[in-house]
C-alpha cells in the first residue's frame, strides 16, 4: 500500500457558549456519527457520508479510559472526461463518466476533542470537507433531538389531567433556546518547524490575521488574544478577528514567527498570512500550510490495526510536545468519565 500522511487537528464543537461537545456526547455528537443515513449533497453528483463509525476505547490504562470515535469518511462522485488524445488523430472527443469514492479515515478522541485525519486514497476527502459534513451531521441530529424532547414533553403533559394542569406547555423555541445549535471548527495542529519553514519565505510579510474562535474548555488563560476572547463574549459577537499589518515595509520576521507559533499552539486560532516572497510572487498561508503531519507507512489492513497505528503516532507526537495536550480541569474529567460511562 503506498505511502499517505496522517494530520491532526482540534476538533472545536460548541452548543452556545456555555456547552460543548462532551455535554451532548450521547444525545447528538455519537449518533451524528454513527447514524448511517445523514448524507450530505454537494452538487448534482456529489455525495459525503461516515461509514462504519464506532466507539473504541484506544486507551484502556488512562483515568478515564480514553475512547474515541473512528471510522471513514467517502466521498461517492461521478467522476467526467471529456477528450482523449490519440498519436494519430490528436485529441479525440470521447465524454465518459466513472463513479469514485476515495476515503479518508478518521479518530476523533473524545478526551480531549482531537481529530487524526488520514487520507487513504488520491484525491481522499479534505479536511475541510470533513468539518462541513460533520456540522451538518450534527445540526440534522440536533433538530432530531429537540423533535424528540418536544414529542417527549407533549405526551407527558398530556399523559393525566394532572399534567395538564400543574405542567406549562413546552415550545420548540424554549427547547431550541435551552439547547444551542452546534458550531464546528476544526483547526489543524501547527509545528514550529512548520510556522518557521513558511514565514521565512517571505520577503515582505504584510498583515497577519488572527480570526478570534470560541475554544473548547481547554484555553490556557494565558494563550495569546484571550482578552480579546472575553472582549467579544462581553460584546456577544459571535465572530471577531485581529489584523496585524505593514504593507510598505512589512511585518518583523523573527517576532511573526514567535507570534503564529505560540498563537497555533493549542490549536485554538485560525489564522491567515499574506505578503510576497523572495522571487515577487504572492504568497498567502494559512494553518494548513504549516500543520503536524506524519508519514504511515504500510498501513495496517484492519481497521484495529489501523486507529492503533494512528493513536500511537499522536502518542508520540504528545510525548515529544510536538502535540499540546489540552489543560483539563478535574470538573471536566468528572464530566467526561460520566459521558463515557453512558456510552
Amino acid at each position: 500500500m503506498p505511502q499517505s500522511i496522517a494530520t491532526f487537528a482540534n476538533f472545536i464543537c460548541r452548543f452556545g457558549d456555555k456547552r460543548a461537545l462532551i455535554d451532548y456526547l450521547v444525545e447528538i455528537v455519537a449518533p451524528a456519527f454513527t447514524k448511517d443515513t445523514y448524507v450530505r449533497t454537494y452538487g448534482d453528483t456529489t455525495h459525503f457520508h461516515f461509514y462504519e463509525v464506532k466507539i473504541v476505547t484506544v486507551d484502556e490504562k488512562s483515568d478515564p479510559p480514553v475512547k474515541a470515535l473512528a471510522g471513514r469518511f467517502i466521498k461517492d462522485t461521478e467522476l467526467t472526461r471529456y477528450q482523449v488524445f490519440d498519436s494519430r488523430k490528436g485529441l479525440v472527443h470521447d465524454e465518459q463518466r466513472m463513479r469514485s469514492s476515495p476515503s479518508a479515515f478518521f479518530v476523533l478522541l473524545l478526551n480531549n476533542h482531537r481529530v487524526i485525519y488520514y487520507p487513504e486514497t488520491p484525491h481522499a476527502p479534505t479536511l475541510s470537507e470533513f468539518r462541513a459534513t460533520a456540522e451538518n451531521f450534527l445540526r440534522l441530529r440536533h433538530k432530531e433531538f429537540i423533535e424528540e424532547l418536544y414529542k417527549s414533553a407533549k405526551e407527558t403533559r398530556s399523559s393525566t389531567p394532572e399534567n395538564q394542569k400543574i405542567l406549562p406547555q413546552v415550545t420548540k423555541k424554549q427547547l431550541n433556546e435551552e439547547h444551542e445549535r452546534p458550531t464546528l471548527e476544526i483547526v489543524p495542529l501547527t509545528s514550529a518547524e512548520g510556522v518557521r519553514a513558511f514565514i521565512e519565505r517571505y520577503a515582505t510579510l504584510k498583515n497577519i490575521n488572527f480570526r478570534i474562535l470560541k475554544p473548547n474548555p481547554d484555553i490556557d488563560a494565558g494563550e495569546i488574544f484571550s482578552e480579546f476572547r472575553e472582549l467579544a463574549d462581553e460584546l456577544n459577537g459571535n465572530r471577531a478577528s485581529v489584523t496585524i499589518g505593514n504593507a510598505k515595509e512589512g511585518l518583523n520576521i523573527e517576532a511573526a514567527i514567535d507570534a503564529v507559533s505560540e498563537a497555533t499552539e493549542s490549536g485554538n486560532q485560525d489564522l491567515s498570512l499574506n505578503g510576497v516572497d523572495h522571487s515577487g510572487n504572492t504568497l498567502k498561508g494559512t494553518n494548513e500550510h504549516f500543520q503536524i503531519s506524519v508519514p504511515i507507512d504500510e498501513a495496517p489492513a484492519t481497521t484495529g490495526g489501523l486507529i492503533n497505528r494512528l493513536y500511537g503516532a499522536f502518542i508520540a507526537l504528545a510525548s515529544t510536545g510536538d502535540i499540546t495536550l489540552p489543560k483539563i480541569t478535574q470538573d471536566e474529567v468528572e464530566k467526561i468519565r460520566r459521558a463515557i460511562g453512558m456510552l
